[in-house]
């Protein structure tokens, strides 16, 4: 019985190019043998007589990265031995070479048609391969498990992670700690974007030499500035699971200087309402309801830029617009997508400028593709040991058109 569509035969050398095609497979709902992915299978067993049985008996396609390391290692020539008598056995297409070098490999004609990684992308040799693979033969019991679990991933939870340089990714969350110190995250990366992200944090991780990375995280009604602790990739059941320890970054929790001064008027409480609609409803200065308006003083250029700049905060999180319209032109129709990133990003936005402290009802749902309906409720913090925090209330359409 084949277990595997695809089998991948590589030297450690050109590990980068294999790791990478098994992550573009994974998430095209197919299932690679990967070596690093079989560790438990492999721990104990005659790794001659089990890897003999997978490249020679378990897999469709054998893919395989020809190098100067290549053909120089012992367990790769091993590999392809097997993979040959394969095709040989078959007489049909089994082996598919990808040339990473001109290096001749003993058994691997001139005359056999490859792919050439000088020429091509690893992601072009994906797009070949998903043809060849959904062309033939239906894909492996265990492969339509695996796109079943993605399907069904659809309907989890999603955690919001922002990088450095302000991209977006939105990762399914199987589990989830939060205390004041540290959070903890099983995610389940859908595309090859969201793998190479949390690759570039391990890094930042693990190097000695790599500076420290620091990332705006948003999950159900909280968000916090974090810093990657541990980052570990594990593999159950053909599933990719990363396990992931941020710390909190507690100096970068401190509330928004400007936006806890009062202004004409209106106090810091009423200026977060302010900031909530704009967030929430992309509501601008001018748009305000007129109770906002008859309390925001003198008009004038000066009044209404040093106005604007307390809105916007200035504690590194600036919230010049909704974050919501511009999200829907990026994620289209999927509304139930739509709904559940936008409420994510919302969260992130309201709670790191310090907007609000707690989130006490939050429901957002998209009308048709010009409008958003938003029922909002929060709690400032506290701001003096005799009174009450104050809570507020948004409700609205966020219009969605340009």
């Amino acid at each position: 019985m084949q277990k595997y569509d695809v089998a991948l035969s590589f030297a450690g050398e050109d590990r980068e190019y294999a790791e990478t095609l098994r992550d573009l497979l994974i998430a095209g709902g197919y299932k690679p043998f990967y070596d690093e992915d079989e560790l438990a299978s492999l721990w104990g067993k005659n790794l001659y007589d089990y890897l003999s049985e997978v490249y020679k008996d378990r897999a469709r396609y054998c893919v395989m990265f020809l190098s100067k390391h290549y053909e120089r290692k012992l367990w790769t020539n091993h590999e392809r031995q097997m993979v040959q008598a394969r095709a040989f056995q078959e007489n049909r297409e089994y082996i598919l070479p990808v040339r990473i070098d001109d290096t001749e490999i003993p058994g691997i004609p001139p005359t056999i048609g490859y792919l050439d990684l000088r020429l091509i992308t690893i992601e072009e040799v994906y797009e070949a391969l998903d043809k060849k693979l959904s062309g033939t033969t239906p894909k492996t019991a265990a492969t339509d498990r695996t796109t079943a679990s993605v399907v069904e991933q659809n309907t989890t939870e999603y955690v919001l992670l922002v990088s450095e340089d302000g991209k977006s990714y939105f990762v399914p969350v199987q589990k989830a700690h939060w205390d004041s110190i540290e959070i903890s995250l099983e995610l389940l990366p859908e595309s090859p974007e969201e793998t190479a992200f949390l690759r570039t944090l391990r890094r930042h991780i693990t190097d000695a030499f790599a500076r420290d990375v620091h990332i705006a995280l948003a999950l159900r009604e909280d968000a916090a500035w974090v810093k990657p602790q541990e980052i570990v990739e594990t593999t159950s059941d053909s599933q990719i699971v990363w396990k992931v320890v941020f710390n909190k970054e507690r100096r970068r929790q401190n509330a928004n200087p400007l936006g806890e001064m009062t202004f004409g008027s209106l106090s810091p409480d009423e200026m977060a309402e302010m900031r909530a609609r704009r967030i929430l409803l992309d509501e601008k200065l001018g748009e305000l309801p007129a109770d906002f308006q008859n309390r925001t003083g003198p008009t004038g250029l000066f009044n209404e830029v040093t106005l604007e700049m307390f809105i916007r905060g200035g504690n590194g999180f600036q919230i010049s617009a909704s974050p919501i319209p511009s999200l829907y032109r990026f994620i289209g129709k999927s509304q139930g997508q739509f709904e559940k990133f936008a409420r994510l990003t919302s969260v992130l936005y309201l709670k790191l400028s310090h907007t609000v402290e707690e989130i006490l009802q939050f429901d957002l749902k998209l009308l048709n593709s010009e409008q958003v309906e938003v029922k909002f409720k929060g709690r400032r913090r506290k701001r003096a040991a005799n009174e009450p925090p104050h809570i507020f209330q948004v409700n609205g359409t966020c219009q969605l058109s340009e």
